[in-house]
């Protein structure tokens, strides 16, 4: 079984970042592992294009760029 890791995000903070569309808890996770907030939620919205099958190729490209931290710094 895998360890439940403690984000530090109240139930209130959750719901209201799911009302305007952000998973807070994606967010914190991204943001923990050094990838900046915005680029954070860039590649958030592009999981969700590549989820519904409308991410363009680039979009893609974009995404593995942020998560990955050597090109990320090309990005940045």
């Amino acid at each position: 079984m895998s360890e439940i890791e403690d984000l530090d995000v109240s139930v209130e903070e959750y719901l209201e970042g799911l009302a305007v569309g952000i998973d807070v808890l994606e967010l914190k996770r991204l943001t923990l592992k050094g990838i900046p907030k915005n680029l954070a939620l860039e590649v958030i919205e592009i999981g969700k294009k590549a989820c519904d099958g409308v991410a363009t190729p680039e979009e893609i490209v974009r995404g593995l760029m942020i998560l990955t931290p050597s090109l990320r710094q090309q990005l940045e």
